[in-house]
C-alpha cells in the first residue's frame, strides 16, 4: 500500500509540473510589437481622422447666431414724409435676432480637405509601422543569436561528454601503466577550457534572454526557442518596401495641396436669411422698432487670388520633381541592397555545403584519433588538435546555418516583406 501510496505521489508530480514553454520568433516579434505604443497610437490616429475631417467639412454645415446691436447719433437725423418719426428715435439704431447662413458651393474646399486629411493620417500610420519593422528587426537579430549560442551550447557539451569518457579510458590506460600521468593532465585541462566557454557563452545566453524577456513582456528564462522555418520566396516580386508608400503618399498629397488652393480662387455662393426686432442701420425709413427679415444669395467671386494661386502651382510641381528624384535614389539604393543580399545567400548556401563535407570528415578522423589514443600511438595533444578542428568545424556549420537565416530575413525587409 505504501509503495502505491508514493507511486500516486510521483505521478502527481510529474503531471503537477509546468510544461517547458516552446516560443518561435514570430510569437516573439509579435509580443515585442504588442509591448510598443503602436497599437495605441493607431486607435487615437484614427480618432484624431475622425476628429479633422469633420473638421474639413465644418464649414458646410449651417451657420446660425444670436446678434444684436445699439447705436446713438447725436445729430439730428432728417425725416422724409409721410413718415412722423419721434426725432429721438430716428438718432438710434438697434436690433435683435438671428442671422442663417448655408454655404451652397465652396470650389470643392471640403472634398479636397478631407481627403488631404486621410492623406496625412496615413502617413502616420506608415511612420509607426516602420518603428514596429525596427522592432521586429530587433527581435530578429536577438533571437538568431540566442540560437547560435544554443547550437554552440550544444555542441560543447557533447565534446565535454567525449571528454569525459576518454579522460576515464585514460585513466584505465595509466593504472596499466601504458600512458604517463601528464596525457591524462593535458586532456583535463582541455576539459576545464570547454568548461570555460560553456559558461562564457551561458552568460550571453542569459543576457539576450533577459533583453528578449523584456521586449516581449514575457518571462523567457525557462523557454525553449524554436528554429524559423522560412518559406521560399520569389526574388522577381516588387518590393513592397513602405519607403514608396510614403513616397506615394506624399505625391498625392501635394496634389490636393494644389487643389486645396485652387479651390480657394473659385467662386463661393452661400444662402442667407436675417431676422429679427429693433430699427436696424441700413433700414433708415423705420420711424420705430418693427419686426423684420431679410433673405438673399451671397456670390464672391476670387480675383487676385489667381496668380497665388499660380505660384502655388508652380512651387507644388518644384517639390514633386525633388521628391520623385529622392524616390529613385532610394530605389536604385534598394536594388543595389537586394543585389548585395543575394549574392551573400547564394555565398552562405554554398558555404554551409561544404561544411557538411567538412564536418563529417573532421567526424570520421576524430574517431580514427580516438581510437590510435587508446592505443598510444598519437600523443593526447595530437588528439586534443584533432577535436579542435572538429569542434571548430561544427561551430563553422551552425553559425553560416544561422548566418544564411538571418541574410533571409534581411532579404524579406529590403523586399518589404517582413
Amino acid at each position: 500500500m505504501k509503495k502505491i501510496c508514493t507511486l500516486f505521489l510521483l505521478l502527481f508530480c510529474v503531471i503537477a509540473l509546468p510544461a517547458q514553454q516552446v516560443v518561435t520568433i514570430d510569437q516573439c516579434q509579435e509580443w515585442a510589437v504588442s509591448q510598443t505604443s503602436a497599437n495605441v497610437q493607431k486607435d487615437l490616429n484614427g480618432q484624431i481622422l475622425k476628429t479633422n475631417l469633420n473638421n474639413a467639412a465644418s464649414h458646410l454645415y449651417p451657420k446660425l447666431s444670436i446678434n444684436g446691436r445699439y447705436s446713438y447719433e447725436s445729430v439730428e437725423v432728417p425725416q422724409l414724409p409721410p413718415f412722423d418719426a419721434n426725432p429721438e428715435w430716428a438718432k438710434m439704431q438697434f436690433h435683435v435676432g438671428l442671422d442663417f447662413e448655408q454655404v451652397v458651393f465652396e470650389g470643392g474646399k471640403a472634398f479636397y480637405g478631407r481627403q488631404f486629411a486621410t492623406l496625412q493620417n496615413d502617413a502616420e500610420i506608415y511612420k509607426i509601422e516602420l518603428s514596429m519593422n525596427e522592432v521586429k528587426a530587433q527581435v530578429i537579430t536577438l533571437y538568431l543569436n540566442l540560437l547560435i549560442i544554443d547550437k554552440q551550447l550544444g555542441i560543447i557539451e557533447n565534446v565535454q561528454s567525449t571528454f569525459d569518457d576518454q579522460i576515464k579510458q585514460l585513466q584505465v590506460l595509466y593504472k596499466e601503466g601504458v600512458i604517463a600521468q601528464n596525457s591524462i593532465a593535458q586532456l583535463e585541462l582541455e576539459a576545464l577550457k570547454m568548461e570555460q566557454n560553456h559558461d562564457e557563452l551561458q552568460a550571453k545566453r542569459e543576457s539576450i534572454v533577459s533583453t528578449l524577456s523584456i521586449l516581449t513582456g514575457r518571462d523567457l528564462s525557462d523557454a525553449t526557442f524554436e528554429m524559423p522555418q522560412l518559406q521560399e520566396f520569389s526574388s522577381t516580386m516588387p518590393s513592397k518596401r513602405l519607403e514608396y508608400a510614403i513616397f506615394e503618399n506624399q505625391l498625392k498629397q501635394m496634389d490636393f495641396q494644389r487643389k486645396l488652393h485652387f479651390s480657394s480662387s473659385l467662386p463661393k455662393i452661400s444662402i442667407f436669411a436675417t431676422g429679427g426686432y429693433g430699427r436696424p442701420d441700413y433700414q433708415f425709413f423705420f420711424n420705430r422698432p418693427d419686426w423684420y427679415y431679410m433673405v438673399g444669395v451671397y456670390l464672391k467671386i476670387p480675383v487676385i487670388d489667381w496668380a497665388k494661386t499660380s505660384g502655388v502651382g508652380k512651387v507644388i510641381n518644384i517639390q514633386k520633381q525633388i521628391l520623385e528624384s529622392q524616390e529613385k535614389d532610394f530605389e536604385k539604393s534598394n536594388l543595389i541592397a537586394i543585389e548585395d543580399k543575394q549574392n551573400e545567400i547564394k555565398r552562405l548556401e554554398h558555404l554551409v555545403e561544404l561544411d557538411k563535407s567538412i564536418t563529417e570528415k573532421y567526424k570520421a578522423l576524430t574517431q580514427t584519433y580516438s581510437g590510435q589514443l587508446a592505443n598510444g600511438t598519437i600523443t593526447v595533444t595530437d588528439y586534443i588538435r584533432q577535436h579542435n578542428d572538429e569542434l571548430q568545424s561544427l561551430m563553422n556549420q551552425e553559425i553560416h546555418n544561422i548566418q544564411l537565416l538571418k541574410a533571409k530575413y534581411e532579404m524579406l525587409a529590403l523586399r518589404g516583406q517582413l
